[in-house]
C-alpha cells in the first residue's frame, strides 16, 4: 500500500512501547494510537495528530517517545503529540550524540538546531537506520547502504529485496528483508540471508542483552549455536511484530491480539 503523496509504502504492523509510570502505549496496525488506563482498558491517545494518520512505528529515545507516522514525526509530551516540522512520511527515528536521525520515503534526514536536512540516499525511501560509532547503516528498497564516518566515504550492498529493519548483535550487522528472512553480516564485506523454515521475520528489537526476533509463529529470542544463529522461542502462537521490556514484563505487539504480557 502506498503513502499519502504515493511514494513510500506504510507498515501495516502493531507497535508497543511502555512508558515511566507501567502505562503502554499501543499503535494497532498502524490505525492511530491507544493508551493503556488504570482499569486495563485502552482509551485513544491522538490529542494532535490528525485523525486519518498512519503510524508506521512507536520509538523511543532517552525516555522520550516518538510516532513515525505518514504525516511525519510527532513527539509525546504531557499527554499530547508535538508535530516535530518533518516534511516527509518517517519510517524510524534514533539519536545520538544530541542530533536526531529520521529515515523516511525521501532520504535519511538529520534534526539539528538549525532544523531538519536531508542528508543521504533522496529521493531513495530509507526504512532503518543503524547508528554506531564508526558507522552509519541504512535499510533501503535495493538493499543496505553504509557511511564510514572516519573516511566520509558510502559503500553498497545491493539485495534484490528491499531491507525494512537493522540491528546490531555481537559486532555483526543483521537485517529483516521484506520477505521476512534474516539478512547477516559475515564481517568481511559480505552478508547473507537466512530463511528459517515456516517462519516470516517482521521485526529485530534489542531489549537489554536480549535480541528478540518478531515473527509470525510468536516470539524467540536470537542465539548463536555452533557459530550459526537460532531462535529460541520465548512465546509461541499468534503474530508478533514490537516487543518492548518493562521491569520484568515483556510486553508483545501482536498483529490481530492486541497486546499480551510476559514475567521474566
Amino acid at each position: 500500500m502506498r503513502g499519502k503523496e504515493g511514494k513510500g509504502i506504510l507498515f501495516h504492523q502493531t507497535s508497543v512501547r511502555s512508558l515511566g509510570d507501567r502505562t503502554l502505549l499501543t499503535a494497532p496496525a498502524g490505525r492511530g494510537v491507544l493508551m493503556s488506563a488504570a482499569d486495563g482498558t485502552w482509551e485513544p491517545c491522538m490529542d494532535g495528530l490528525p485523525p486519518d494518520i498512519h503510524v508506521n512505528r512507536l520509538c523511543s529515545e532517552n525516555g522520550r517517545v516518538y510516532a513515525c507516522t505518514d504525516r511525519g514525526l510527532y513527539r509525546l509530551l504531557d499527554g499530547r503529540w508535538i508535530d516535530l516540522g518533518l516534511p516527509h512520511m518517517c519510517y524510524e527515528y534514533k539519536e545520538q550524540d544530541g542530533r536526531g536521525y529520521a529515515a523516511t520515503e525521501m532520504g535519511l534526514w538529520c534534526r539539528t538546531a538549525e532544523g531538519w536536512r536531508c542528508i543521504a540516499c533522496s529521493p531513495s525511501p530509507v526504512y532503518d537506520v543503524l547508528l554506531t560509532l564508526p558507522f552509519i547503516f541504512l535499510a533501503l528498497p535495493s538493499g543496505i547502504a553504509m557511511y564510514d564516518r572516519l573516511t566520509g566515504t558510502w559503500a553498497r550492498f545491493h539485495f534484490p529485496t528491499a531491507v525494512v529493519r537493522l540491528v546490531g548483535d555481537r559486532g555483526a550487522l543483521l537485517g529483516i528483508d521484506e520477505r521476512g528472512r534474516l539478512i547477516r553480516g559475515d564481517k568481511r564485506g559480505g552478508f547473507e540471508r537466512i530463511r528459517y523454515p515456516g517462519f516470516f521475520l517482521f521485526n529485530a528489537v534489542r531489549r537489554g542483552e536480549a535480541l528478540y526476533m518478531c515473527a509470525d509463529r510468536g516470539l524467540y529470542r536470537l542465539v548463536v549455536l555452533g557459530g550459526q544463529p537460532a531462535l529460541v522461542s520465548v512465546s509461541m502462537g499468534c503474530p508478533v511484530t514490537d516487543v518492548d521490556l518493562q521491569e520484568n514484563q515483556l510486553h508483545l505487539a501482536t498483529l490481530n491480539e492486541g497486546i499480551q504480557s510476559i514475567r521474566l
